[in-house]
């Protein structure tokens, strides 16, 4: 990993794509929109359970997701989106996002990304994506993300009925 305190030179960003990585960067409002209504489509519930505050963030944080994407397009190196997904996970926890929702938010920006990119641009972002949202899954297992065993949970709490609040 290139780091300019060990001397290493920076990425190059004409490495992988940069044309798909310019057509990104350069209709990312729209693009934005595109992916937040492609995820309304995946996910019917998806606006019922956030307020217009949290769907303004989520339209607000797609353009950090897209310039992430073109990086990682324009210097062929996978690093970005993965580290970028290793960052956000606190972030949507302490915002209360399970990340079943942040991987159908990046379900709705791959299905948006198609309108832009060719089809080998396009499949060069699937990739990247997918593998962004395999980084996401081992914390979709965490605690906070589902509801958990109820058996499990009968037995830790030595067999307590009334104190559902402890776990």
């Amino acid at each position: 990993m290139p780091h300019p305190v060990l001397g290493l030179p920076p990425s190059d960003v004409t490495a992988g794509n940069p044309a798909a990585a310019a057509r990104l960067r350069a209709s990312s409002a729209r693009l934005a929109q595109l992916a937040l209504e492609e995820t309304f489509s995946l996910d019917h519930t998806f606006d019922e359970r956030y307020d217009e505050l949290s769907l303004r963030t989520f339209l607000r944080d797609y353009d950090r997701h897209i310039e992430q994407l073109a990086r990682a397009m324009e210097t062929g190196e996978q690093r970005f989106v993965v580290q970028y997904a290793e960052w956000l996970v606190p972030v949507f926890r302490h915002r209360r996002v399970p990340m079943h929702d942040f991987r159908t938010l990046l379900a709705g920006l791959l299905n948006a990304c198609d309108t832009v990119l060719s089809r080998d641009d396009a499949a060069l972002a699937r990739a990247l994506i997918q593998r962004w949202g395999q980084r996401l899954q081992f914390h979709q297992r965490l605690a906070g993300d589902h509801a958990g065993n109820k058996l499990v949970r009968f037995f830790w709490k030595g067999a307590g009925l009334a104190d559902d609040k402890t776990i």
